[in-house]
């Protein structure tokens, strides 16, 4: 060992030189690499050439065996040497470096793998040649090995550097990782960490008003093999009993993907015209059906519906939106999976049911928590490290509060470090990339142990919620998380169950995240359940579904996915939503003549409703006058049953004071009174009296017409008695009179 450090020694020069040009170069464009872990750095000929030509070697790591080494472990590196100089090279050299000091934390391993630098000088530890000649634009692959005893003998995280060095030292290339070492069989050895993985299953909300209808075709490429949720519930089912994983399920994932397992749409207008037909999803099917499968009998909790941003929303004054997203929520989850959270999905079926709640961005205050327990029950919660501090030295995952109804909430920390690394995954992850991100979650577990090696330790592990690792990188994780000695993995309610016992801390007062659905955001989302709420008053009879449909709908708009960033696609679907209301409350119509004229003191005059929706409504016509108004209208049967497609009518009473031309305003409400819009009608009502008139020229004309023909049989009779006329003639000629 004393020799390899002297050849370090000599070359204890170069590196220095070396490491801070690759800092540098690491910024240039058009290089694949790696995740923080290894990347694949690179050191140019001249610094002063353009950055998109300038000439280059590039090394990455993309293996280690054994991923963590022991007393008498022969730790091997490979990975890939890819020849950018623009001409052939040979005699190249490959030589791993490390270091007997161990990293004191974990900010030292990221200035590490950021910049190269670190508290010693360090070591050769083995080579090798890359055999031949490298043409250029090839890539080659390399290994090189070292004994760990020459170097280890501790437990903890060590550095590894590899170096590629021309014959001529031209050119050079770095990439960097981590040594994990366990001194197995030690007097005293580490107490490993109790570990509990949150396992999530949480989408962007797919569904609108439209029955059958999806927002856009993404979900069914996430179910389908290679998908994202395809792959999160395939290794999440591999190792969920071995890992004792929890299960974190979004209900509206549960909805939409049940929506693909029959005919339906995607896209569409607010009136759900222009969709997309699709045929039904045999991967959706087979998803859910793998889904009840693998989370029955097994830990789970259930997010409000559409995750829902519960921060906002209990900050906004919206707690009813919270307590309508945990009941529909727990509503669907009983329909899909009853064997897990049982027929109404508050109650365990076989599984063991939790009453947790992860707020978005892992962030949360004391209202918000009060919020929690009082409108969803909660009583466990899950935040950053750092939300709350730790009730117990050592036990950093947990901690315990009070919410405001007087309740105990169980807090656990999920490691921010932890939850920021596997953030980084990507499916797409070249294998250089998968072996930097699977060795980085390593060696942070070991140093998040090492930091307290002898305490009886926790460590939440909490993806993001839209985490989308590569199939190997998942599988490599909780195999770690099983095998790995200074981790034991246990449940959430396991680490809940002790966060329980602790002495209670209280979260801050108040904590806005930037990140949250606006005021402004939400002030518009009220108006528009506002509006759903009148639009379901409309309705006669409404369907259980139908009305659930709605509310979901409200719920989507309220989601968590629509944060930051996300806030577009939020504003698009709460505009959707609203033109949809729109578009229905205007397919029921006042049917009506624009004047009528009123002949009389009274009459009456008919008002006809039209319902060009699809379903029967219930609605009341109402009508006002102006203040002066010589018109009154009378009581008529106002509230109006109309079936889809069907018209009927009322006949309203009016009783004019005097003659002259009154607007009469037409409108329709709900039941409960609330105005639809765009329903008025303005109805002119000109009083004449023309019908009195006419009674009496009608009344003095036929006076006129009897008295004529009195007298024109009078003087008939009087002309036959006059010229001899029998008494019988004059008899029926009606009398002498």
């Amino acid at each position: 060992m004393r020799d390899v450090r002297s050849v370090s020694r000599v070359l204890g020069a170069l590196p220095p030189v070396l490491g801070a040009l690759t800092a540098v170069l690491l910024f240039l464009p058009g290089l694949v690499l790696g995740a923080p872990a290894a990347q694949a750095a690179q050191v140019q000929q001249s610094v002063r050439t353009d950055a998109a030509v300038s000439p280059s070697l590039a090394i990455s790591i993309s293996g280690m065996t054994p991923r963590y080494a022991t007393q008498n472990s022969t730790i091997t590196l490979t990975g890939a040497l890819a020849n950018r100089t623009g001409s052939a090279v040979s005699g190249i050299i490959v030589q791993a470096q490390t270091s007997p000091v161990l990293f004191s934390g974990r900010s030292a391993m990221t200035s590490f793998t950021d910049t190269g630098s670190y508290s010693t000088q360090l070591e050769a530890a083995g080579s090798s040649d890359v055999t031949g000649t490298v043409p250029n634009g090839a890539t080659v692959r390399w290994s090189v090995s070292f004994p760990a005893r020459y170097f280890y003998d501790q437990f903890g995280v060590f550095p590894i550097q590899v170096e590629a060095t021309t014959a001529n030292e031209a050119y050079t290339a770095a990439a960097r990782t981590f040594s994990v070492y366990w001194a197995a069989g030690a007097t005293s050895e580490p107490t490993p960490l109790q570990t509990a993985w949150v396992w999530p299953l949480v989408d962007t909300p797919q569904q609108g008003a439209c029955g059958q209808t999806l927002a856009t075709s993404a979900l069914a490429g996430s179910v389908a093999a290679g998908g994202r949720l395809s792959t999160l519930l395939d290794e999440g089912s591999t190792w969920d009993q071995a890992d004792h994983l929890t299960w974190d399920i979004d209900p509206a994932l549960l909805s939409d993907v049940s929506v693909m397992t029959r005919p339906y749409s995607t896209q569409g207008n607010a009136d759900c015209s222009g969709r997309f037909r699709q045929n039904a999803s045999t991967a959706a099917k087979q998803w859910l059906t793998k889904l009840g499968t693998a989370t029955a009998g097994q830990s789970a909790f259930l997010t409000p519906y559409a995750n829902v941003d519960v921060a906002a929303l209990s900050q906004a004054g919206l707690d009813g939106s919270l307590r309508s997203a945990y009941q529909l929520g727990n509503a669907i989850a009983g329909q899909e999976l009853p064997n897990t959270f049982g027929s109404n999905g508050t109650s365990s079926g076989a599984g063991s049911v939790l009453r947790a709640a992860w707020p978005a961005g892992g962030q949360a205050d004391a209202g918000v928590l009060t919020s929690l327990a009082n409108d969803g029950g909660i009583s466990t919660v899950i935040l950053n490290s750092g939300e709350l501090p730790s009730s117990t030295p050592g036990s950093d995952a947990l901690a315990r509060t009070t919410s405001g109804i007087g309740t105990s909430m169980s807090v656990l920390l999920a490691d921010s470090g932890v939850t920021s690394l596997l953030g980084s995954a990507s499916a797409t992850a070249t294998e250089a990339g998968q072996f930097a991100f699977t060795q980085d979650f390593l060696a942070q577990t070991a140093m998040i142990t090492a930091e307290a090696p002898y305490a009886t330790g926790s460590l939440l592990i909490a993806p993001p919620t839209d985490w989308d690792p590569a199939p190997a990188e998942a599988e490599a994780l909780l195999s770690m998380t099983k095998n790995t000695p200074w981790l034991h993995s246990v449940g959430v309610s396991t680490l809940s169950a002790e966060a329980a016992k602790l002495p209670s801390k209280p979260l801050p007062a108040k904590q806005v995240s930037r990140d949250e659905l606006s005021a402004t955001y939400l002030d518009r989302v009220k108006e528009v359940a506002n509006n759903v709420s009148v639009f379901t008053d409309l309705l006669y009879q409404p369907a259980p579904a139908q009305v659930s449909s709605l509310e979901e709908a409200v719920a989507a708009t309220e989601s968590s996915a629509w944060r930051g960033t996300g806030s577009a696609g939020g504003w698009l679907a709460m505009t959707h939503l609203s033109d949809y209301l729109t578009d229905s409350e205007n397919k029921v119509q006042i049917i009506a003549s624009n004047k009528i004229l009123l002949a009389g003191n009274s009459g009456e005059t008919p008002v006809s409703v039209r319902n060009n929706l699809g379903v029967p409504v219930q609605v009341k016509v109402t009508a006002s006058t102006p203040a002066d108004s010589q018109i009154r209208v009378g009581n008529f049967p106002a509230l109006l049953v109309v079936q889809a497609k069907k018209t009927n009518t009322v006949r309203m009473p009016l009783h004019a004071a005097s003659i002259g031309t009154t607007t009469v305003q037409l409108k329709l409400v709900t039941q409960n009174g609330a105005p639809l819009a765009w329903t008025a009608k303005p109805l002119s009502v000109e009083v004449t009296r023309v019908g009195r008139f006419l009674l009496t020229v009608i009344g003095g004309a036929l006076g006129i017409l009897i008295l004529t023909s009195v007298y024109r049989l009078r003087r008939k009779r009087l002309a036959r008695a006059r010229q001899g006329g029998t008494a019988d003639e004059t008899a029926e000629a009606g009398g002498a009179g």
